[in-house]
This record gives structure tokens, C-alpha cells and sequence, in this order.
């Protein structure tokens, strides 16, 4: 007895083997007993005895009334089988009862082809991510000594480096001058004029604030340099560990892989 698959489901499955650069023969060896018909959409289960019966009585009744529709016939039939005695129902369990086992057969091996094409599809995509992995860190790789020609950006939360007297007395006159209406291109030359003619006394309230500002940024840049030193040791750690990570993953991948060739060697040796 030979069991049937819808086109759509065997060239599903044969899709799935190609992907997985399997030889044509696998195919052949993983799903032979099988017949492609279309329109079909499950295997074909057995008949029970009282239909096995019926298909071999349907003629006979049928020669006796030809009149009879296949309805009447149906019902003719019901009430004959009533009177089939056990003995007479033996041939047709027992031809039951062959083909249901058959059938029980060919559902666990099913069962147990679709759990292998589940690990080789499992399989791949997992080899899938690990190629891709393997492009992203060689993109990252790529990336960081671009980066390393490249300007570095600034860091925003990095401090800012403190003014000169010069540039805090500028900023106090800005405003003033701009009230005056002098544009952006005479206010540096206004107030260099002016720094140059005022009095170390007159200058002092900026060089105070510049000393002071200048310590403070001291200060803040020991502070910065101490959270960057802090974040590179997290960083590394952090790059340790999934180093670590990517590493046991491999390692089950590797599993994984034997077994799936193992799977593969199991059904290459199968014979038709």
C-alpha cells in the first residue's frame, strides 16, 4: 500500500533539503513509499472492515437492483452486514488490521523525519547567525580603524576648558557693544584695543576668575578621566564575557552539528 502527499507539501520539504544541500537521493531515501497526487490533502488511512466488505458487495447488490440508487444501495447494504456472521468478517479484519499497522508504521516514521527536518532546519539557522556574527564583528573590526583615522567626536559630558581673562572680559563688553550696534567683525578688534590699555588692576577681577575657573576644570577633567578609566575596565569585562558567551555557543553549535551529521549519515545509509 503506498501513502499520499500533496505537491505543495513534497516540494516543501524537498525546498527544505535542497537548503540544506542534501543530494537528491536523500530526498528519495527520506520519503519513498509515498505518491504525489494532487488535490490530495492527507494520507490515506485504512478502511475498516464494513467498508472493505461493502466495496466487494456494491456490484452483486447492484446486479440485483439496478433500479436502486446509491443511497438505497447504502441502506441494502447496513441491513446485509447486520447478517454477516464473524467468521465471514475475518478476512476483512484481518486485511484491516494489516493496513492500520502498516499505517501506525508509516506515522512514526513520519513523525520521526519530521523531528530530524525540524534539527536541520534548527541547524541552519543556526549557522545562518553565526555567519552573520562572524560579518558584523568583522564589519566592527573594520569600523573601529576607520574610526581610528577619522576625527574623533567630541565628548559631550567631557569639561569645558576654562577662558582666558581675556575672553571673560570680552564676553562681559558684549553685550554693551552690541547695544552700540557694532557688528561681530568690530567687537574683537574694540575690545582687544581696550584690554591692551587697561590697568593690572582693572584686569585682576578676570585673572582671578580665570584662576579660579582654571582649577575648577582641574578638578572636573581628574574627575572625567577617572569615570573614563572606570568605563574602559567595564567595557573590557563586558567584552570578556561575551567573548566567554560566543565561545560556549560555538561549542554547542559543534554539538549540534555532529548530531545533525549524524542524522544525515543515518538516512544516506537507508536504501530504497
Amino acid at each position: 500500500m503506498t501513502w499520499r502527499l500533496t505537491l505543495a507539501e513534497v516540494r516543501h520539504v524537498l525546498g527544505l533539503l535542497v537548503d540544506f544541500k542534501l543530494e537528491a537521493i536523500a530526498a528519495v531515501k527520506l520519503y519513498k513509499n509515498y505518491i504525489i497526487i494532487k488535490g490530495c490533502s492527507e494520507k490515506k488511512r485504512p478502511s475498516p472492515p464494513y467498508i472493505l466488505w461493502m466495496k466487494d458487495q456494491r456490484n452483486e447488490i447492484k446486479k440485483v437492483n439496478p433500479e436502486a440508487g446509491f443511497k438505497e444501495i447504502s441502506t441494502m447494504l447496513g441491513v446485509k452486514w447486520k447478517t454477516v456472521t464473524a467468521e465471514e468478517k475475518k478476512p476483512y479484519e484481518g486485511i484491516y488490521h494489516a493496513e492500520k499497522e502498516a499505517y501506525l508504521q508509516v506515522i512514526a516514521k513520519e513523525k520521526h523525519e519530521t523531528e530530524s527536518m525540524r534539527l536541520l532546519e534548527d541547524e541552519q539557522k543556526q549557522r545562518t547567525a553565526m555567519e552573520l556574527l562572524e560579518q558584523y564583528m568583522q564589519f566592527k573590526q573594520e569600523a573601529e580603524k576607520d574610526g581610528k583615522k577619522n576625527k574623533k567626536e567630541k565628548d559631550p559630558l567631557k569639561p569645558k576648558h576654562p577662558m582666558s581673562a581675556y575672553f571673560l572680559f570680552t564676553n562681559d563688553r558684549r553685550a554693551a557693544l552690541a547695544a552700540e550696534n557694532k557688528n561681530f567683525l568690530e567687537v574683537p578688534k574694540i575690545t582687544f584695543e581696550e584690554w591692551k590699555n587697561m590697568t593690572e588692576e582693572q584686569k585682576r577681577p578676570y585673572e582671578e576668575m580665570a584662576k579660579k575657573n582654571k582649577e575648577q576644570y582641574a578638578l572636573e577633567m581628574e574627575a572625567y578621566k577617572q569615570k573614563k578609566d572606570e568605563e574602559a575596565g567595564h567595557f573590557m569585562k563586558e567584552e570578556e564575557d561575551h567573548m566567554k558567551l560566543q565561545k560556549q555557543e560555538a561549542l554547542q553549535l559543534l554539538k549540534k552539528k555532529e548530531k545533525i551529521e549524524n542524522i544525515i549519515k543515518f538516512f544516506s545509509s537507508v536504501s530504497i
